[in-house]
């Protein structure tokens, strides 16, 4: 055989071993130390990130502290732990694993090219700020596994919290103390921490710390309109969205830091403590299983930011009705039976199917469209009590006939959904659309026999599909929502060549365009249920009217 030949099959051979070889774990050197990450088809993970210390021992409800450096390589292959929290039937196997040292976040990195710059897609997850976790995979949420997202060419984090008493704990202790004289937005401060570790770190995951959007859903949503007034979130971000969760749902008004204060010392006493030292002295398991032992402490549970005139100086709603948030491109919306808790989530999902006939068909969802019984009607007077005008004229809408639509599923749901997360949306995407570009959406394709509850779209967005959301349709839909999302990430505005137009919120009543993920596919709308969410719109003016900037 000739010696050229030879040579040749020998270089072939070592290409084929090269090519067949593992390839070895990607690294990163961070602002803290070098860090191990793996590789998702492509895509590099890098798990359990601490971009804060350990919020333990005197650090808790502190604001959260630098990170301590590290040398060698430290392995990022594992998520952290959960924030700590009570179990629940819904976090049950989440907050077995939940710890007090839980300042971690998650990055993925698409292929890219050296040189390459990408967009950057912060999550902070949902969980009622006293559950869940930037994994997800609670008995209610998809996987938060941003590898499926981050292919699109985003680099995609998500960020735990604290939570629960440990987040949002305010007392006059712990005002005294702070250098800003307040206390009770430790979950916020966290928050921004994460974007400002993003800030200074992205870029060495090919991420650019100018083109950030932030994004979250139920809490995280929440959490998102309330960075949108922070003052010291100004600069982190480029961009907002905000999913099933908004600064006007509902109840527009957080407690003040006095009124916090006052239940804050009654829930510390609750707790057995004389004052937040003793407090310090237990572990978080101890506190936390003081609290679950007694049903009153359980309800008094301190889990919503507080406007303590630092962190949130004013009432994040009157700052959007103000118009002085932060300028920023929005995304804004909800899921068309979002207000249907006792059915909310993606795992458990019984197993429907399209019809033997035609598996391809969406499927007809189980509804009532009658006007509200007599529990429904007793919640719509609740609702609007303090405005008798309104009341009445509530009472009209919610018994006309045809106010309910096949997807919001029975009517009492359809009104839920109105006050607690719709309508805000609503009247959201109209205020913002003053200051920035805004895009309003609703997700309303679902199965029978729940619909499109809360967290539904999540299983969407971060492309975890599951029976029966795994028919040709609902890879449509995903393949959509995600390069919607993608895209505004990318450019500032979900639109491009092959998708349907997202038609753009107006800054006035009754302009209520918006995009509908339906089981058809994206399509633009008017609406939806514009009678329901214009009333809602004058109780939320008025309540917020009758406010001063930082109080009731």
């Amino acid at each position: 055989m000739r010696r050229s030949v030879v040579f040749g099959l020998l270089a072939s051979l070592v290409a084929s071993a090269a090519l067949a070889a593992p390839q070895p774990s990607p690294t990163v050197a961070i602002a803290s130390g070098e860090v191990r990450g793996d590789w998702q088809g492509g895509v590099a993970g890098y798990l359990g990130l601490p971009f804060a210390a350990p919020p333990v021992g005197p650090l808790r409800w502190r604001a959260p502290q630098p990170v301590q450096p590290w040398s060698g390589l430290r392995d990022a292959r594992q998520f952290g732990a959960p924030c700590a929290q009570m179990a629940m039937d819904w976090n049950r196997a989440v907050a077995g694993q939940s710890r007090e040292d839980c300042l971690y976040l998650n990055v993925w990195v698409p292929p890219h090219r050296v040189g390459q710059v990408l967009p950057v897609l912060v999550f902070f997850p949902g969980g009622a700020y006293h559950g869940g976790s930037a994994r997800g995979l609670s008995a209610i949420e998809p996987s938060y596994d941003g590898a499926r997202l981050a292919r699109r060419g985003v680099v995609v984090v998500t960020a735990n919290y604290r939570l629960g008493m440990f987040g949002f704990l305010a007392h006059p202790q712990l005002s005294a103390e702070s250098p800003g004289h307040g206390s009770g937005t430790y979950a916020l401060m966290d928050q921004i921490a994460a974007l400002q570790w993003v800030q200074t770190n992205i870029s060495r995951f090919a991420g650019d710390p100018r083109n950030v959007t932030i994004s979250g859903q139920s809490a995280g949503g929440y959490s998102v309109a309330a960075l949108m007034t922070a003052p010291s979130a100004r600069g982190l971000f480029a961009k907002a969205a905000m999913l099933s969760g908004t600064a006007l749902d509902e109840t527009p008004v957080q407690p003040t830091l006095r009124e916090a204060e006052a239940s804050g010392a009654t829930f510390v006493a609750g707790l057995g403590g004389r004052s937040v030292a003793d407090l310090r002295q237990r572990s978080a398991q101890q506190l936390i299983d003081a609290m679950a032992a007694d049903p009153a402490l359980r309800k008094a549970e301190p889990r919503t930011p507080v406007v303590d005139g630092d962190v949130l100086p004013e009432q994040p709603g009157l700052v959007f009705r103000a118009g002085r948030e932060a300028p920023v491109p929005l995304l804004v919306g909800a899921t068309a039976r979002d207000g249907d808790f006792d059915a909310m989530g993606v795992t458990g999902t019984p197993k429907a199917a399209a019809s033997a006939a035609d598996p391809a068909r969406p499927l007809a969802l189980t509804h009532n469209p009658a006007p509200l019984a007599a529990e429904g009607t007793q919640a719509v007077a609740a609702f609007y009590a303090a405005y008798p005008d309104l009341a009445a004229e509530a009472a009209k809408v919610y018994a006309a006939p045809g106010l309910t639509r096949p997807v919001d599923g029975d009517t009492i749901w359809a009104f839920q959904t109105d006050v607690t997360f719709r309508c805000g949306a609503a009247l959201t995407a109209r205020w913002h659309a003053r200051v920035a570009p805004t895009w309003r959406y609703e997700f309303s394709h679902g199965y029978e026999p729940l619909g499109a509850v809360h967290l539904w779209d999540l299983a969407y967005l971060f492309g975890w599909r599951q029976p029966p959301a795994d028919q040709p349709r609902d890879v449509r839909l995903t393949d959509q929502i995600q390069l919607y999302w993608t895209n505004f990430a990318r450019t500032g505005s979900p639109n491009a060549r092959g998708l349907p137009v997202w038609p753009q919120s107006k800054p006035k009543p009754g302009a209520g365009a918006y995009l509908d993920f339906a089981s058809d596919g994206a399509v633009g709308r008017t609406g939806p249920r514009t009678a329901a969410c214009d009333l809602f719109a004058a109780k939320v003016e008025r309540d917020l009217a009758a406010l001063t900037p930082t109080g009731r």
